[in-house]
């Protein structure tokens, strides 16, 4: 980084950094020019040396604020603050020697760098005549200074408001003609140096000008600031960029510079737009700032891998928003004063706020709002069905007047996770240890447990029963929707922060919750092992060996490798035709890793509706387009078996719908009709049951009739003292984000119960409420916000 150490303002476009860089400093020569990049995403701009301190090891530049960077420099750099990049010195140094009489011309700008080379040839021993000019006397800078090294200074404004009236072409003839110079250097707009050639040109007196024209690497790779200089191409970079302007083909480089005049014109508008909004949404914390009537209509839709291409591989199959996607659909979210999509998310992600950052381009801030709540945003971004949370309550998507879908929250939240700059996660410092607490389970609940129990301050092990880390993340859910690099890259943040992982322990056998609380010293033990039994019908023909639960077949996949099959050992069988039972995402799941896997027949079983259909509308409408078959409407009454027990079709009733249950589904009705299809695979997606490993070998845990955990649904606590409990085998099989609001509820009920000397029991919500995590060392105390305190 490279930091300001002088700013100076001129007028509202032209001010001066002085900037510490001594290495630059101790070769700078009269002539040179820098390039500069102000951050990650910034363009490389070339800046010619106004002056240079070898003892103060600094380069002095003057810079007009024209295009989308310069402004930037103008309004969000100041004094003592720092940039990423500053390369130089570059191109060829002016050639000063003693000629005779030098006249020096600076336009605008062009004073600056003039300057240099006018201190250099007068301490050559040069006559020296300056002339600069200026639109206006406002616009007059560094007068003394040229007067310190000119023999003759002439200062002009266009407007005659100071000095001598009308262009430093003028003054530039009345010196040609009454004292003829040797040598004349321009330096300032390309037009103003064409004019200067063309003054000159009569006279033949040699003119050197200085054509800092487009560049991108400055160091003669591109060519983009190639110049006809004569009969030669020449790169400003290396070659200049000082040339003979009466050798330079002014209209050629004229064009050029033109050349991304669109680009810069809407570069320019849009930092402007962002301005406009960080000052409306940030200084002024405006909120409502837009009215519905303004808003696109739709949200911008996901790009999608094409849907032939994408049911023969698992590569993932949305592709994330760009960074125009993103920016066009964060526009759509008016800042609601009232906001209720945060009240809709089970995390509290202050979802307004992560927006505001977004829409001013700090894509960084946003994930830092996120990571308050979440540290998990490309997962959850991902798998949450948010159209029935957050998005459900956006009051875009509730408004009355017209059809609006809502914001496309769950996108936006994906685009930051992935884009975003993490953060590297070191362990916090605090004076001592909150206590120990063990998670059995890494799944979505116990992940998010331990990520905000290390934020506070405890050392959590995490007790995994497989050989990786993510639980229902990874054998759950295909790479086509949750790629396995992106868990990888959570559950490795979580053990920068300290937590600590141990694989293929299976609480309830290697070691007891009893073991853990008592031999192990652990002060607390959450317990986030997930529903995990599967569920089947009971029908005649269900045990043939060609009949998967969903967890078996997802697993051999997802966790095992199935798919590679015999280059990996674990296999997996379909055949030519597979049905699935059941309509819900991990059906949609099954039927669309099966179409992958090569059946060419997939078909989905289901005994009400398509609106009844529990999955995701996104999951139903990629399997249509994958080629899956659905049958709505029937429900299987026999797996057909033949002589040898294997699959050979399956007989389903078909089915109407009738009145609502005590959910409000209408239930179904069977009717004395049956169909006959043929298959010779068939997998079970109903659903789970409750895992009875841990609760069997956990004396005085309480259950309810199903099996799951008892366990408040404020605090998580559970019927024995210091064991907390939440996710799907608390509440039966659920949604990621639910068993990660789960998670982050029993963090905070736990970081209460530690704080207040495990003396109470059970934690209540008031606990709950009332706990201050401790502040790590170095850090500032912590401010209480809905996100903290998820509902």
């Amino acid at each position: 980084m490279y930091k300001i150490i002088r700013r100076e303002t001129f007028s509202d476009s032209t001010f001066l950094w002085e900037v510490l860089a001594p290495d630059v400093a101790n070769s700078a020569q009269p002539g040179h020019f820098v390039m500069v990049r102000l951050h990650e995403g910034s363009e490389r701009i070339p800046l010619t040396v106004a002056d240079f301190d070898r003892n103060r090891g600094t380069i002095t530049m003057v810079i007009q604020s024209l295009g989308k960077t310069t402004i930037e420099m103008r309004d969000h750099y100041q004094e003592g603050d720092s940039f990423a990049d500053f390369v130089g010195p570059l191109g060829m140094p002016q050639h000063v020697g003693k000629v005779g009489h030098v006249v020096l011309v600076g336009g605008g700008l062009g004073v600056a760098p003039v300057y240099p080379q006018l201190r250099a040839f007068k301490d050559a021993g040069n006559r020296t005549t300056g002339i600069i000019g200026f639109r206006n006397k406002d616009l007059v800078f560094w007068e003394d200074r040229f007067k310190a090294y000119c023999d003759d200074l002439i200062v002009c404004t266009d407007d005659g408001s100071y000095g001598t009236p009308g262009f430093v072409t003028s003054a530039l003839k009345e010196v040609l003609e009454r004292d003829k110079p040797d040598l004349v250097i321009a330096i300032g707009p390309l037009p103003m140096m064409n004019a200067c050639v063309e003054t000159t040109r009569p006279f033949g007196v040699k003119t050197m000008v200085s054509l800092n024209a487009i560049m991108v690497d400055a160091t003669g790779m591109c060519g983009s600031c190639r110049v006809s200089v004569g009969s030669e191409v020449k790169f400003a970079c290396v070659d200049g960029p000082d040339f003979d302007g009466h050798q330079v083909d002014f209209r050629e480089l004229l064009l050029r510079q033109r050349r991304f005049n669109v680009e810069e014109a809407k570069a320019s508008e849009d930092y402007a737009h962002v301005c406009k909004v960080d000052k409306v949404l940030f200084e002024q914390n405006k909120r409502n700032y837009k009215k519905l009537s303004e808003l696109a209509p739709h949200a911008v839709k996901m790009p999608e891998r094409d849907a032939l291409e994408r049911s023969r591989n698992f590569k993932e199959v949305n592709l994330g928003y760009s960074m125009h996607d993103a920016l066009e659909e964060a526009e759509r979210c008016i800042q609601c004063a009232k906001p209720l999509c945060i009240a809709g998310c089970p995390v509290s992600i202050d979802i307004p706020r992560f927006i505001r950052h977004l829409l001013v381009r700090d894509v960084d801030g946003a994930l830092g709002a996120i990571n308050e709540s979440n540290l998990f945003p490309s997962v959850c971004g991902r798998v949450c069905p948010q159209e029935s949370q957050c998005e459900a309550q956006c009051i875009v998507g509730k408004n009355k007047k017209e059809v609006m879908e809502p914001v496309a929250i769950g996108r936006l939240e994906r685009f930051v996770g992935d884009n975003a700059r993490t953060p590297k996660a070191v362990p916090a410092c605090f004076e001592r240890p909150l206590g120990r607490v063990g998670v059995v389970g890494s799944g979505p609940s116990g992940l998010a447990v331990a990520a905000d129990l290390a934020r506070y301050g405890c050392e959590v092990t995490v007790f995994e029963a497989l050989h990786v880390i993510g639980g229902v993340l990874q054998y759950g859910i295909p790479s086509f929707r949750l790629p396995r690099d992106i868990i990888s890259r959570e559950v490795d943040n979580l053990k920068g922060m300290g937590v600590k992982f141990e694989t293929n322990k299976v609480i309830g056998k290697t070691f007891s919750i009893a073991q853990l609380m008592e031999e192990m010293s652990y002060d607390a033990v959450f317990i986030g092992a997930g529903a995990g039994a599967p569920s089947f019908l009971g029908i005649p023909g269900e045990f043939a060996g060609q009949v998967y639960s969903a967890n078996e077949f997802l697993t051999r996949v997802n966790l095992m490798g199935g798919d590679r099959f015999p280059y990996l050992d674990t296999p997996i069988t379909l055949g030519q035709s597979v049905v699935v039972i059941g309509a819900g995402n991990t059906a949609m799941d099954c039927l669309r890793v099966a179409k992958r896997l090569g059946a060419p027949t997939v078909r989905c079983v289901y005994r009400r509706s398509e609106a009844e259909a529990p999955a995701r509308i996104e999951e139903l409408r990629h399997a249509k387009e994958e080629g899956i078959e659905f049958f709505f409407l029937h429900t299987p009454v026999e797996i057909i078996t033949d002589d040898e027990g294997s699959v050979r079709g399956m007989k389903v009733q078909k089915m109407m719908l009738g009145e609502p249950d005590e959910k409000g589904r209408r239930k179904p009705v069977p009717l004395d009709e049956f169909v006959e299809l043929e298959c010779d695979t068939v997998i079970y997606a109903l659903g789970t049951k409750a895992n009875p490993i841990v609760t069997q070998s956990t004396q005085g845990l309480g259950l309810n009739k199903w099996g799951y955990i008892v366990a408040d649904p404020q605090t998580q606590a559970t019927t024995l003292p210091g064991v907390f409990a939440g996710g799907d085998i608390v509440t039966g099989a659920a949604t990621v984000i639910l068993a990660m609001g789960a998670g982050r509820r029993a963090a905070r009920a736990i970081g209460a119960y530690l704080q207040n000397g495990k003396q109470k029991w059970p934690v209540t919500q008031e606990d709950a409420d009332a706990f201050v995590p401790p502040v790590a060392m170095g850090s500032s105390a912590p401010t209480t916000t809905q996100s903290e305190n998820p509902s």
